[in-house]
């Protein structure tokens, strides 16, 4: 059987998604799809595409100007002779779609934030990562037709509990037995909400005697801010900031809560689903992404935006309540393995690319 070819185009390499799509590319390469990566150099995407043998090239841009971006991109689709072009992010889609319209082969573009109609006019199909970014692209003008909703993948058997790792973890942080543990991951910027879920555990702290503590996981412009608000509500031993990590699953392992923040629509909420696939009760505002993964009170816990209260007092609630924390962290992680697995996703994907090819 002759193999479909994709050209899988994303202008970054350091990437929130990057392990998850890792997953993805290896499973249509199970299924009989050959797979090329064109990425970025420096950051960990390429790094990690050659640690799992996946056949990459690096495509630094000169320059924005799209004719200027042609010969070599023009040479990567000759030589390949791709069936589809699929793109991840805005300046890719723009510079695939361009070229790609103009060699005559289909460009398919995931949309995975809230972008300007620009970058996407070429495009010959969108797959949005939400119904939220769904939405948005409708309000551009895009034909309802021409789009679908596809949730990014996570294959659940990497995230199975270690119990080894957890303790390791926990040990390697100064985490005591008797600790619970609350755990926020991302870039510290503003409109991700870390300062809020600082306050929020600060009402917690006041507000129950559980034995609890903060775990931050991430770096960002904001982290000296954060810091700042720590020490200003006297609550420094009581929270743990590792800075960024390449692996969060024994830092998931070793924790009991998720809090997903955000004060603005996510596009998605990688980390919503790794913490959830990991068995974590998780909690998340209304906001985007985490309407279409968490149904509230069933496999976690929706909150309010910018309320401070609302996250203390879920919290509360999961933390005091260890039977409801345990069922909605089970049920939360059978339904991952689910709705986003890897398998589910990959089949997706090719029913899309179907449409402009013939996949026998």
């Amino acid at each position: 059987m002759i193999k479909v070819k994709i050209l899988h185009y994303v202008d970054e390499n350091r990437l929130a998604w990057g392990e998850t799509w890792i997953q993805l590319i290896k499973e249509l390469s199970r299924k009989q799809i050959q797979n090329y990566v064109v990425c970025k150099s420096g950051g960990t995407l390429a790094g990690r595409l050659k640690e799992e043998n996946l056949p990459f090239e690096i495509f630094d841009i000169p320059v924005s100007w799209l004719p200027q971006t042609g010969t070599k991109f023009r040479k990567i689709i000759a030589d390949f002779s791709p069936d589809v072009i699929h793109t991840r992010l805005s300046s890719a889609a723009r510079i695939a779609g361009y070229w790609g319209k103009r060699a005559g082969i289909p460009v398919v573009q995931t949309v995975d934030k809230f972008p300007k109609a620009h970058y996407h006019k070429d495009a010959a199909f969108l797959l949005t990562c939400s119904e939220s970014v769904r939405s948005h692209m409708e309000g551009l003008d895009f034909p309802a037709n021409k789009i679908t909703t596809i949730f990014n993948p996570v294959d659940s058997k990497l995230y199975l509990f270690d119990s080894i790792e957890a303790e390791n973890t926990r040990n390697k942080l100064g985490i005591l037995p008797d600790e619970k543990i609350i755990l926020g991951a991302g870039r510290f910027v503003d409109w991700k909400g870390f300062d809020n879920l600082i306050k929020a555990c600060k009402l917690l702290l006041d507000d129950s005697q559980q034995n609890v503590k903060l775990l931050l996981l991430g770096d960002g412009e904001e982290k000296n801010k954060l810091c700042g608000l720590i020490r200003s509500l006297g609550i420094e031993k009581k929270v743990i900031m590792p800075g960024f990590v390449q692996d969060i699953r024994p830092y998931l392992w070793a924790s009991d809560i998720f809090v997903l923040p955000s004060k603005e629509p996510e596009p998605f909420g990688i980390v919503l689903i790794e913490a959830m696939a990991s068995g974590l009760a998780s909690v998340a505002t209304k906001a985007g992404g985490p309407i279409d993964i968490i149904e509230d009170g069933i496999n976690g816990c929706l909150v309010e935006v910018d309320s401070c209260k609302d996250i203390a007092d879920k919290l509360k609630i999961l933390l005091e309540d260890e039977d409801y924390r345990v069922r909605i962290a089970k049920t939360g992680m059978d339904r991952v393995a689910y709705k986003f697995s890897v398998e589910e996703i990959a089949n997706r994907h090719i029913e899309i690319y179907s449409k402009f090819i013939r996949i026998s």
